[in-house]
Protein backbone atom coordinates (compact mmCIF):
# COMPACT_ATOMS: atom_id res chain seq x y z
CA UNK A 1 0.00 0.00 0.00
CA UNK A 2 2.97 2.14 0.53
CA UNK A 3 4.72 3.39 -2.39
CA UNK A 4 8.56 4.09 -2.59
CA UNK A 5 9.45 7.29 -1.86
CA UNK A 6 11.28 7.81 -4.97
CA UNK A 7 8.20 7.28 -7.02
CA UNK A 8 5.69 8.70 -4.55
CA UNK A 9 3.65 11.41 -5.97
CA UNK A 10 3.65 13.84 -2.58
CA UNK A 11 5.51 17.00 -1.76
CA UNK A 12 8.12 16.32 0.88
CA UNK A 13 5.78 17.98 3.49
CA UNK A 14 3.03 16.01 2.96
CA UNK A 15 4.51 12.77 2.95
CA UNK A 16 6.15 13.28 6.02
CA UNK A 17 2.49 13.91 6.99
CA UNK A 18 1.58 10.63 5.21
CA UNK A 19 4.34 8.67 7.24
CA UNK A 20 3.21 10.38 10.43
CA UNK A 21 -0.04 9.31 9.76
CA UNK A 22 0.77 5.63 9.74
CA UNK A 23 2.74 5.82 12.61
CA UNK A 24 -0.42 6.35 14.36
CA UNK A 25 -2.56 3.75 12.70
CA UNK A 26 -3.19 0.01 14.29
CA UNK A 27 -3.63 -2.96 12.17
CA UNK A 28 -7.31 -2.69 11.83
CA UNK A 29 -7.36 0.99 10.87
CA UNK A 30 -4.92 0.45 8.51
CA UNK A 31 -6.52 -2.75 6.98
CA UNK A 32 -9.61 -0.20 6.87
CA UNK A 33 -8.03 2.71 4.97
CA UNK A 34 -6.14 0.27 2.38
CA UNK A 35 -10.01 -1.16 1.62
CA UNK A 36 -11.02 2.24 1.56
CA UNK A 37 -8.60 3.99 -1.28
CA UNK A 38 -8.76 0.95 -3.05
CA UNK A 39 -12.44 1.49 -3.19
CA UNK A 40 -11.89 4.77 -4.80
CA UNK A 41 -13.24 7.27 -1.77
CA UNK A 42 -16.82 7.01 -2.80
CA UNK A 43 -17.97 10.72 -3.14
CA UNK A 44 -20.14 11.23 -0.18
CA UNK A 45 -17.17 10.13 2.11
CA UNK A 46 -14.55 12.35 0.38
CA UNK A 47 -15.57 15.14 2.66
CA UNK A 48 -13.95 14.02 6.15
CA UNK A 49 -16.13 13.99 9.35
CA UNK A 50 -15.88 17.62 10.92
CA UNK A 51 -13.88 17.73 13.93
CA UNK A 52 -16.40 18.88 16.82
CA UNK A 53 -17.38 22.44 17.15
CA UNK A 54 -15.81 24.04 20.22
CA UNK A 55 -19.26 24.03 22.06
CA UNK A 56 -19.17 20.66 21.57
CA UNK A 57 -15.67 19.81 23.45
CA UNK A 58 -14.95 20.23 27.37
CA UNK A 59 -12.95 23.38 28.50
CA UNK A 60 -10.43 22.97 30.64
CA UNK A 61 -9.01 25.93 31.37
CA UNK A 62 -6.76 26.77 34.68
CA UNK A 63 -5.17 29.43 36.24
CA UNK A 64 -2.38 30.10 38.68
CA UNK A 65 1.54 31.20 40.22
CA UNK A 66 3.11 28.21 40.46
CA UNK A 67 2.02 26.00 37.56
CA UNK A 68 0.04 23.74 39.93
CA UNK A 69 -3.38 24.27 38.16
CA UNK A 70 -1.66 24.23 34.86
CA UNK A 71 -0.24 20.48 36.16
CA UNK A 72 -3.66 19.47 37.29
CA UNK A 73 -5.36 20.26 34.27
CA UNK A 74 -2.87 18.45 31.80
CA UNK A 75 -3.35 15.30 33.85
CA UNK A 76 -7.14 15.90 33.46
CA UNK A 77 -7.31 17.06 30.31
CA UNK A 78 -5.10 13.95 29.07
CA UNK A 79 -7.50 11.03 31.65
CA UNK A 80 -10.23 13.06 29.92
CA UNK A 81 -8.80 12.36 26.24
CA UNK A 82 -8.58 8.55 27.35
CA UNK A 83 -12.21 8.14 28.07
CA UNK A 84 -13.00 9.47 25.12
CA UNK A 85 -13.58 12.72 25.97
CA UNK A 86 -13.12 15.69 23.54
CA UNK A 87 -11.12 18.23 25.48
CA UNK A 88 -9.66 21.71 24.78
CA UNK A 89 -6.96 23.08 27.49
CA UNK A 90 -6.38 26.78 28.02
CA UNK A 91 -4.84 29.18 30.33
CA UNK A 92 -7.03 31.46 31.86
CA UNK A 93 -4.60 34.06 31.32
CA UNK A 94 -5.43 34.09 27.29
CA UNK A 95 -8.61 33.25 27.98
CA UNK A 96 -11.56 35.81 26.77
CA UNK A 97 -14.90 35.71 28.49
CA UNK A 98 -17.14 35.58 26.02
CA UNK A 99 -15.83 32.92 24.35
CA UNK A 100 -17.70 30.69 27.40
CA UNK A 101 -20.78 31.68 25.82
CA UNK A 102 -20.44 29.26 23.11
CA UNK A 103 -19.54 26.35 25.49
CA UNK A 104 -21.27 23.58 26.92
CA UNK A 105 -18.88 22.28 29.21
CA UNK A 106 -16.43 23.81 31.52
CA UNK A 107 -14.01 22.83 33.97
CA UNK A 108 -12.02 25.53 36.01
CA UNK A 109 -8.92 24.87 38.01
CA UNK A 110 -7.37 27.88 40.03
CA UNK A 111 -5.61 28.92 42.68
CA UNK A 112 -5.84 31.92 45.15
CA UNK A 113 -2.76 33.93 45.31
CA UNK A 114 -1.67 35.56 48.76
CA UNK A 115 -4.39 36.35 50.87
CA UNK A 116 -7.28 36.36 48.85
CA UNK A 117 -6.00 38.19 45.47
CA UNK A 118 -6.49 36.58 41.99
CA UNK A 119 -3.37 35.27 40.31
CA UNK A 120 -2.01 37.92 38.68
CA UNK A 121 -2.05 36.50 34.91
CA UNK A 122 -5.79 35.72 35.84
CA UNK A 123 -6.58 39.01 36.75
CA UNK A 124 -8.27 40.48 32.83
CA UNK A 125 -9.99 37.17 33.01
CA UNK A 126 -11.36 37.54 36.65
CA UNK A 127 -12.06 41.01 36.10
CA UNK A 128 -14.34 40.37 32.89
CA UNK A 129 -16.20 37.81 34.34
CA UNK A 130 -16.65 39.52 37.59
CA UNK A 131 -18.24 42.70 35.35
CA UNK A 132 -21.56 44.14 34.61
CA UNK A 133 -21.64 43.28 30.73
CA UNK A 134 -20.35 39.90 31.33
CA UNK A 135 -22.46 37.37 29.03
CA UNK A 136 -24.89 35.70 30.06
CA UNK A 137 -24.05 31.79 30.33
CA UNK A 138 -27.28 29.74 30.41
CA UNK A 139 -26.55 26.59 29.09
CA UNK A 140 -23.13 26.16 30.39
CA UNK A 141 -22.06 23.31 32.60
CA UNK A 142 -19.45 24.35 34.64
CA UNK A 143 -17.14 23.09 37.37
CA UNK A 144 -14.32 24.48 39.69
CA UNK A 145 -11.38 23.12 41.74
CA UNK A 146 -10.35 26.10 44.12
CA UNK A 147 -6.48 25.79 44.86
CA UNK A 148 -5.69 26.98 48.45
CA UNK A 149 -3.45 27.20 51.39
CA UNK A 150 -5.84 26.93 54.56
CA UNK A 151 -3.08 29.14 56.40
CA UNK A 152 -4.25 32.64 55.09
CA UNK A 153 -7.67 33.72 56.21
CA UNK A 154 -9.22 34.12 52.52
CA UNK A 155 -8.60 30.21 51.75
CA UNK A 156 -9.70 29.15 48.22
CA UNK A 157 -11.35 32.78 48.04
CA UNK A 158 -11.14 33.53 44.00
CA UNK A 159 -11.66 29.67 43.07
CA UNK A 160 -14.84 30.32 45.28
CA UNK A 161 -16.05 34.14 43.53
CA UNK A 162 -15.62 32.33 40.02
CA UNK A 163 -17.82 29.48 41.12
CA UNK A 164 -20.46 31.67 42.53
CA UNK A 165 -20.54 34.14 39.43
CA UNK A 166 -20.59 31.44 36.55
CA UNK A 167 -23.76 30.19 38.27
CA UNK A 168 -25.04 33.67 38.87
CA UNK A 169 -24.28 34.58 35.15
CA UNK A 170 -26.94 31.22 34.31
CA UNK A 171 -24.46 28.46 34.34
CA UNK A 172 -25.37 25.32 36.11
CA UNK A 173 -22.73 23.21 38.29
CA UNK A 174 -22.25 19.92 36.93
CA UNK A 175 -20.18 19.14 39.91
CA UNK A 176 -19.82 20.71 43.55
CA UNK A 177 -16.43 22.93 43.98
CA UNK A 178 -13.79 21.30 45.33
CA UNK A 179 -11.67 23.33 47.43
CA UNK A 180 -8.04 21.73 47.65
CA UNK A 181 -5.09 22.82 50.29
CA UNK A 182 -1.63 22.73 49.67
CA UNK A 183 -1.73 18.68 49.98
CA UNK A 184 -4.18 18.77 47.00
CA UNK A 185 -3.11 16.11 45.10
CA UNK A 186 -5.75 13.24 46.52
CA UNK A 187 -8.99 15.62 46.50
CA UNK A 188 -8.14 17.18 43.13
CA UNK A 189 -8.07 13.47 41.56
CA UNK A 190 -11.36 12.84 43.19
CA UNK A 191 -12.85 15.24 42.05
CA UNK A 192 -11.50 14.98 38.38
CA UNK A 193 -12.66 11.39 37.90
CA UNK A 194 -16.03 12.51 39.54
CA UNK A 195 -16.46 15.44 36.94
CA UNK A 196 -15.51 12.90 33.75
CA UNK A 197 -18.19 10.64 34.88
CA UNK A 198 -20.49 14.13 34.38
CA UNK A 199 -18.99 14.65 30.79
CA UNK A 200 -20.34 13.19 27.39
CA UNK A 201 -18.53 10.97 25.55
CA UNK A 202 -17.87 11.57 21.72
CA UNK A 203 -19.46 9.92 18.91
CA UNK A 204 -16.36 9.44 17.18
CA UNK A 205 -14.19 6.55 17.41
CA UNK A 206 -11.93 8.52 19.07
CA UNK A 207 -12.06 12.18 21.12
CA UNK A 208 -10.41 15.36 19.05
CA UNK A 209 -9.32 16.91 21.47
CA UNK A 210 -6.96 20.24 21.68
CA UNK A 211 -4.49 20.03 24.14
CA UNK A 212 -1.15 22.00 23.66
CA UNK A 213 1.92 20.96 24.70
CA UNK A 214 3.66 22.54 27.46
CA UNK A 215 5.98 25.75 26.21
CA UNK A 216 9.88 25.26 26.45
CA UNK A 217 11.00 26.47 29.81
CA UNK A 218 7.08 25.70 31.30
CA UNK A 219 7.64 21.96 32.34
CA UNK A 220 11.92 21.46 32.59
CA UNK A 221 13.73 18.50 33.03
CA UNK A 222 14.06 19.56 36.64
CA UNK A 223 10.82 20.34 38.64
CA UNK A 224 9.32 20.10 42.30
CA UNK A 225 9.05 16.43 42.51
CA UNK A 226 12.33 16.25 40.51
CA UNK A 227 14.80 18.87 41.76
CA UNK A 228 18.86 19.37 41.07
CA UNK A 229 20.91 19.30 43.86
CA UNK A 230 23.64 22.27 43.57
CA UNK A 231 26.42 23.15 45.98
CA UNK A 232 26.89 26.27 47.26
CA UNK A 233 29.84 28.49 46.64
CA UNK A 234 29.31 31.17 48.35
CA UNK A 235 26.64 32.93 51.18
CA UNK A 236 27.45 37.03 51.97
CA UNK A 237 25.75 39.54 54.26
CA UNK A 238 24.88 41.79 51.94
CA UNK A 239 23.21 43.97 55.27
CA UNK A 240 24.45 45.68 58.59
CA UNK A 241 25.69 42.39 61.04
CA UNK A 242 23.05 44.35 63.44
CA UNK A 243 20.33 44.27 61.08
CA UNK A 244 17.47 41.82 62.53
CA UNK A 245 16.23 40.93 59.09
CA UNK A 246 19.50 40.52 56.73
CA UNK A 247 19.33 40.01 53.28
CA UNK A 248 21.92 37.44 51.44
CA UNK A 249 23.59 37.15 48.28
CA UNK A 250 23.87 33.22 47.60
CA UNK A 251 25.99 31.77 44.61
CA UNK A 252 25.27 28.08 43.84
CA UNK A 253 27.11 26.15 41.29
CA UNK A 254 25.19 25.34 37.94
CA UNK A 255 27.04 22.31 36.44
CA UNK A 256 24.57 20.94 34.07
CA UNK A 257 23.47 23.20 30.83
CA UNK A 258 19.72 21.81 30.70
CA UNK A 259 18.66 24.04 33.69
CA UNK A 260 16.12 26.27 31.24
CA UNK A 261 15.95 30.28 33.47
CA UNK A 262 15.75 33.49 31.98
CA UNK A 263 16.40 36.68 33.53
CA UNK A 264 13.06 37.56 35.22
CA UNK A 265 12.29 33.95 35.83
CA UNK A 266 12.76 32.57 39.81
CA UNK A 267 14.29 28.85 41.13
CA UNK A 268 12.01 26.95 43.65
CA UNK A 269 13.77 26.10 46.63
CA UNK A 270 13.48 22.72 49.10
CA UNK A 271 14.39 23.73 51.91
CA UNK A 272 14.51 21.52 54.71
CA UNK A 273 13.38 22.02 58.41
CA UNK A 274 15.54 22.43 61.44
CA UNK A 275 17.14 19.68 62.66
CA UNK A 276 16.60 20.78 66.04
CA UNK A 277 12.57 21.15 65.10
CA UNK A 278 12.98 17.87 64.07
CA UNK A 279 14.44 16.76 66.69
CA UNK A 280 11.86 18.49 69.00
CA UNK A 281 8.86 16.94 67.05
CA UNK A 282 10.37 13.23 67.51
CA UNK A 283 10.21 13.78 71.21
CA UNK A 284 7.52 15.36 71.90
CA UNK A 285 5.39 12.12 69.78
CA UNK A 286 7.87 9.75 71.19
CA UNK A 287 8.96 7.93 67.88
CA UNK A 288 12.41 6.77 66.58
CA UNK A 289 13.58 8.49 63.87
CA UNK A 290 14.98 5.32 62.27
CA UNK A 291 10.88 4.38 61.53
CA UNK A 292 9.96 3.32 58.35
CA UNK A 293 7.29 5.40 56.79
CA UNK A 294 6.06 6.15 52.73
CA UNK A 295 5.83 9.28 50.83
CA UNK A 296 4.48 8.86 47.43
CA UNK A 297 5.62 5.21 47.24
CA UNK A 298 8.94 5.79 49.04
CA UNK A 299 10.03 4.67 51.84
CA UNK A 300 12.10 6.32 53.74
CA UNK A 301 13.78 6.45 57.21
CA UNK A 302 10.68 8.78 59.57
CA UNK A 303 13.24 11.31 60.44
CA UNK A 304 13.98 11.95 56.43
CA UNK A 305 10.20 12.53 56.28
CA UNK A 306 10.38 14.99 58.88
CA UNK A 307 13.40 16.77 57.38
CA UNK A 308 12.66 17.13 53.66
CA UNK A 309 9.16 16.56 52.92
CA UNK A 310 6.31 17.44 55.88
CA UNK A 311 5.44 20.77 56.69
CA UNK A 312 6.43 21.00 60.54
CA UNK A 313 5.31 24.64 61.54
CA UNK A 314 1.85 24.88 59.96
CA UNK A 315 -1.32 22.79 61.26
CA UNK A 316 -3.89 21.67 58.96
CA UNK A 317 -7.29 20.86 59.58
CA UNK A 318 -6.37 17.24 58.95
CA UNK A 319 -4.09 17.18 61.79
CA UNK A 320 -6.44 19.02 63.65
CA UNK A 321 -8.66 16.74 63.60
CA UNK A 322 -6.12 13.50 63.61
CA UNK A 323 -4.67 14.46 66.67
CA UNK A 324 -7.77 15.75 68.79
CA UNK A 325 -8.51 12.25 68.01
CA UNK A 326 -5.60 10.69 69.36
CA UNK A 327 -5.14 12.56 72.24
CA UNK A 328 -8.56 12.83 73.30
CA UNK A 329 -7.60 16.43 74.15
CA UNK A 330 -11.02 18.35 74.88
CA UNK A 331 -9.35 21.80 73.47
CA UNK A 332 -8.87 20.41 70.51
CA UNK A 333 -12.03 18.69 70.39
CA UNK A 334 -13.80 21.96 70.78
CA UNK A 335 -11.84 23.45 67.84
CA UNK A 336 -12.70 20.45 66.05
CA UNK A 337 -16.05 21.03 66.53
CA UNK A 338 -15.69 24.77 65.36
CA UNK A 339 -16.94 26.44 62.03
CA UNK A 340 -14.32 26.06 59.43
CA UNK A 341 -13.41 30.04 59.36
CA UNK A 342 -13.05 29.98 63.18
CA UNK A 343 -11.12 26.45 62.85
CA UNK A 344 -8.50 28.03 60.43
CA UNK A 345 -8.18 31.18 62.36
CA UNK A 346 -7.34 29.10 65.64
CA UNK A 347 -4.87 26.97 63.63
CA UNK A 348 -3.37 30.19 62.60
CA UNK A 349 -2.42 31.05 66.29
CA UNK A 350 -0.60 28.20 66.66
CA UNK A 351 2.00 25.38 65.33
CA UNK A 352 2.37 21.66 65.08
CA UNK A 353 4.98 21.88 67.64
CA UNK A 354 1.93 23.49 70.31
CA UNK A 355 -0.41 20.87 69.80
CA UNK A 356 1.97 18.15 70.52
CA UNK A 357 3.03 19.83 73.81
CA UNK A 358 -0.60 20.60 74.96
CA UNK A 359 -1.75 17.26 74.06
CA UNK A 360 0.91 15.11 73.90
CA UNK A 361 0.37 11.50 72.48
CA UNK A 362 2.19 9.27 70.53
CA UNK A 363 0.77 8.76 66.90
CA UNK A 364 1.91 5.81 64.52
CA UNK A 365 4.55 7.14 62.79
CA UNK A 366 2.69 6.72 59.06
CA UNK A 367 -0.11 8.22 60.49
CA UNK A 368 1.52 11.34 61.85
CA UNK A 369 3.20 11.83 57.95
CA UNK A 370 0.09 11.25 56.85
CA UNK A 371 -1.38 14.15 58.73
CA UNK A 372 0.79 16.57 58.50
CA UNK A 373 1.37 19.18 55.60
CA UNK A 374 3.70 18.83 52.61
CA UNK A 375 6.64 21.00 53.09
CA UNK A 376 5.95 23.48 50.04
CA UNK A 377 9.05 24.89 48.03
CA UNK A 378 9.57 29.18 48.30
CA UNK A 379 10.12 30.70 44.92
CA UNK A 380 13.24 32.89 44.80
CA UNK A 381 13.86 35.43 41.57
CA UNK A 382 17.16 35.37 40.12
CA UNK A 383 19.77 37.65 40.74
CA UNK A 384 21.67 36.84 37.37
CA UNK A 385 21.76 36.35 33.69
CA UNK A 386 22.95 32.67 32.74
CA UNK A 387 24.68 35.22 29.51
CA UNK A 388 26.80 36.95 31.97
CA UNK A 389 27.53 33.74 34.23
CA UNK A 390 27.08 30.44 32.64
CA UNK A 391 27.91 28.17 35.44
CA UNK A 392 26.56 29.64 38.65
CA UNK A 393 22.89 31.02 39.86
CA UNK A 394 22.40 33.92 42.19
CA UNK A 395 19.67 34.18 45.20
CA UNK A 396 18.82 37.18 47.05
CA UNK A 397 17.23 36.43 50.64
CA UNK A 398 16.27 37.87 53.75
CA UNK A 399 15.75 36.84 56.68
CA UNK A 400 11.72 36.30 57.74
CA UNK A 401 10.48 36.58 60.80
CA UNK A 402 7.04 36.61 62.34
CA UNK A 403 5.52 36.25 65.97
CA UNK A 404 3.21 33.81 66.83
CA UNK A 405 1.71 32.33 69.89
CA UNK A 406 3.83 35.22 71.77
CA UNK A 407 7.03 34.31 70.19
CA UNK A 408 9.32 35.09 67.38
CA UNK A 409 9.97 32.40 64.65
CA UNK A 410 11.89 32.47 61.77
CA UNK A 411 10.73 31.47 58.59
CA UNK A 412 11.81 27.77 57.80
CA UNK A 413 13.38 28.94 53.84
CA UNK A 414 15.15 31.70 54.71
CA UNK A 415 16.58 30.24 57.72
CA UNK A 416 17.52 27.16 56.36
CA UNK A 417 19.25 29.49 53.26
CA UNK A 418 20.64 32.02 55.08
CA UNK A 419 22.59 29.54 57.43
CA UNK A 420 23.84 27.32 54.56
CA UNK A 421 27.87 27.25 54.25
CA UNK A 422 29.98 26.72 50.72
CA UNK A 423 30.38 22.86 50.29
CA UNK A 424 26.37 22.73 51.39
CA UNK A 425 24.21 21.37 48.83
CA UNK A 426 20.41 22.45 48.17
CA UNK A 427 17.72 21.49 45.79
CA UNK A 428 16.26 23.78 43.57
CA UNK A 429 14.04 23.60 40.33
CA UNK A 430 13.77 26.27 37.26
CA UNK A 431 9.95 28.36 37.94
CA UNK A 432 9.26 30.40 34.80
CA UNK A 433 7.87 33.79 35.37
CA UNK A 434 7.00 34.84 31.36
CA UNK A 435 5.19 38.03 32.39
CA UNK A 436 7.77 39.03 34.28
CA UNK A 437 10.19 39.17 30.86
CA UNK A 438 11.89 42.25 29.02
CA UNK A 439 9.93 43.06 26.41
CA UNK A 440 10.78 40.99 22.96
CA UNK A 441 11.78 44.74 21.37
CA UNK A 442 14.99 45.74 22.50
CA UNK A 443 14.28 49.20 21.79
CA UNK A 444 11.15 49.68 24.39
CA UNK A 445 11.64 51.59 27.51
CA UNK A 446 11.88 49.92 31.29
CA UNK A 447 11.28 51.11 34.08
CA UNK A 448 12.17 49.35 36.75
CA UNK A 449 11.30 50.02 40.79
CA UNK A 450 11.96 47.81 43.68
CA UNK A 451 12.26 47.58 47.58
CA UNK A 452 14.67 45.41 48.93
CA UNK A 453 15.19 41.93 47.64
CA UNK A 454 12.69 43.03 44.92
CA UNK A 455 16.62 44.10 43.25
CA UNK A 456 17.26 40.59 42.35
CA UNK A 457 15.47 40.42 38.71
CA UNK A 458 16.37 43.66 37.93
CA UNK A 459 20.19 42.76 38.04
CA UNK A 460 19.63 40.11 36.22
CA UNK A 461 18.18 42.46 33.46
CA UNK A 462 20.71 44.53 33.66
CA UNK A 463 23.20 41.79 33.08
CA UNK A 464 21.06 40.84 29.99
CA UNK A 465 21.17 44.35 28.46
CA UNK A 466 24.73 44.92 28.97
CA UNK A 467 25.17 41.30 26.83
CA UNK A 468 22.72 42.63 23.99
CA UNK A 469 25.20 46.08 23.43
CA UNK A 470 21.44 47.67 22.67
CA UNK A 471 20.53 50.76 23.96
CA UNK A 472 17.36 50.19 25.30
CA UNK A 473 16.38 53.28 27.82
CA UNK A 474 16.49 51.93 31.36
CA UNK A 475 15.24 53.81 34.33
CA UNK A 476 15.87 51.44 37.98
CA UNK A 477 14.35 52.96 40.95
CA UNK A 478 15.19 51.26 44.43
CA UNK A 479 14.29 51.55 47.89
CA UNK A 480 15.87 50.38 51.12
CA UNK A 481 16.31 51.30 54.85
CA UNK A 482 19.86 53.25 54.76
CA UNK A 483 22.00 54.55 52.50
CA UNK A 484 25.67 53.35 53.58
CA UNK A 485 24.39 49.36 54.39
CA UNK A 486 21.43 49.00 52.12
CA UNK A 487 22.56 49.96 48.74
CA UNK A 488 22.35 46.35 47.71
CA UNK A 489 24.88 45.53 44.47
CA UNK A 490 25.56 49.70 44.26
CA UNK A 491 29.00 49.24 42.44
CA UNK A 492 27.04 47.27 39.72
CA UNK A 493 24.61 49.63 39.09
CA UNK A 494 26.73 52.76 39.47
CA UNK A 495 29.00 51.27 36.81
CA UNK A 496 26.04 50.26 34.60
CA UNK A 497 24.96 53.79 34.73
CA UNK A 498 28.63 54.96 33.62
CA UNK A 499 28.82 52.13 30.89
CA UNK A 500 25.22 53.49 29.75
CA UNK A 501 23.39 50.43 30.13
CA UNK A 502 20.95 52.30 33.21
CA UNK A 503 19.84 55.51 31.70
CA UNK A 504 18.86 56.99 35.32
CA UNK A 505 19.46 55.60 39.14
CA UNK A 506 17.16 57.05 41.57
CA UNK A 507 16.67 56.24 45.19
CA UNK A 508 14.85 55.91 48.64
CA UNK A 509 16.59 55.12 52.12
CA UNK A 510 13.61 55.15 54.28
CA UNK A 511 15.82 55.61 57.28
CA UNK A 512 17.64 58.15 56.11
CA UNK A 513 15.09 60.10 54.14
CA UNK A 514 11.62 59.41 56.50
CA UNK A 515 9.73 61.59 54.48
CA UNK A 516 9.86 59.89 50.85
CA UNK A 517 8.40 57.13 49.58
CA UNK A 518 9.45 54.47 46.66
CA UNK A 519 7.22 56.13 44.36
CA UNK A 520 8.74 59.94 45.49
CA UNK A 521 11.48 59.93 42.16
CA UNK A 522 8.66 59.26 39.94
CA UNK A 523 6.23 61.17 41.30
CA UNK A 524 9.06 64.15 41.75
CA UNK A 525 9.41 63.98 38.37
CA UNK A 526 6.10 64.28 36.76
CA UNK A 527 7.24 64.91 32.76
CA UNK A 528 10.09 62.80 32.49
CA UNK A 529 7.61 59.73 33.56
CA UNK A 530 5.17 60.49 31.37
CA UNK A 531 7.37 61.18 28.25
CA UNK A 532 8.67 57.68 28.81
CA UNK A 533 5.62 56.30 29.03
CA UNK A 534 4.12 57.97 26.09
CA UNK A 535 7.12 56.28 24.43
CA UNK A 536 6.19 53.24 24.52
CA UNK A 537 7.67 52.35 28.12
CA UNK A 538 6.82 49.07 30.10
CA UNK A 539 6.48 49.22 33.74
CA UNK A 540 7.98 46.42 36.29
CA UNK A 541 6.74 46.35 39.98
CA UNK A 542 8.82 43.99 42.06
CA UNK A 543 9.02 43.28 46.05
CA UNK A 544 6.91 43.93 49.23
CA UNK A 545 3.30 43.69 47.63
CA UNK A 546 1.68 46.76 50.03
CA UNK A 547 4.47 48.89 49.20
CA UNK A 548 4.72 48.50 45.70
CA UNK A 549 0.55 48.16 45.22
CA UNK A 550 1.02 51.42 46.89
CA UNK A 551 3.84 53.13 44.47
CA UNK A 552 1.36 51.81 41.87
CA UNK A 553 -1.39 53.17 43.28
CA UNK A 554 0.59 57.05 43.09
CA UNK A 555 1.54 57.04 40.05
CA UNK A 556 -1.62 55.72 38.49
CA UNK A 557 -2.92 59.47 39.92
CA UNK A 558 -0.73 61.02 37.41
CA UNK A 559 -2.80 59.27 35.09
CA UNK A 560 -6.54 59.21 33.88
CA UNK A 561 -7.61 56.28 34.52
CA UNK A 562 -8.24 54.88 31.02
CA UNK A 563 -4.72 55.42 29.82
CA UNK A 564 -3.67 53.71 33.33
CA UNK A 565 -6.17 50.40 32.27
CA UNK A 566 -4.85 50.58 29.05
CA UNK A 567 -1.12 49.98 30.08
CA UNK A 568 -2.53 46.81 31.50
CA UNK A 569 -4.82 45.53 28.48
CA UNK A 570 -1.10 46.02 26.40
CA UNK A 571 0.89 44.22 29.08
CA UNK A 572 2.85 46.71 29.83
CA UNK A 573 2.65 46.71 33.66
CA UNK A 574 4.38 43.79 35.12
CA UNK A 575 4.14 42.60 38.82
CA UNK A 576 6.27 40.30 40.92
CA UNK A 577 4.65 40.71 44.59
CA UNK A 578 5.15 39.02 47.48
Amino acid sequence: MTPPQTATPFSEPQWQQVQQLLGLLDERQALWLSGYLAAGAPAQATTPQAAPSPGNAVLIAYGGETGNGESIARALAEQAHQQGINVDLEDLAKLRVRQLSKRKHLLVICSTHGDGDPPEPVVPFYEALMADNAPRLEGLQFSVLALGDSSYEHFCVTGQQLDERLEALGGTRLHPRQECDVDFDEPAARWGKAVREQLPRSEQNAATSTIPAAPTGAAPVYSKKQPLSVEVLENLNLSAPQRTSPIHHLELALETPDFAIAPGDAVGVLADNPPALVAAVLDACNLSGEAPVTLQGESMPLVQALRQHQDLTIPSPRFLEQWAQLSDDPTLKQQLDAPSKEQRQYLKTVQVLDLLHQAPATPDPQALVDALRPLQPRLYDVANSLGHIDDELHLNVKAFRYGIAGRQESGIASQYLLTLEPGDTVRIYPHRNARFHLPDDPHTPVILIAEGTGIAPYRAFIQALAQTRVQQPCWLVFAEQQFEQDFLYQTEFQQARQDGVLDRVDTVFYQDQPDKQLASPLLEQPERLQEWVESGAHLYFCGDKQRLTDCEKSLSALFDADTWKQLGKDKRLHRNLY
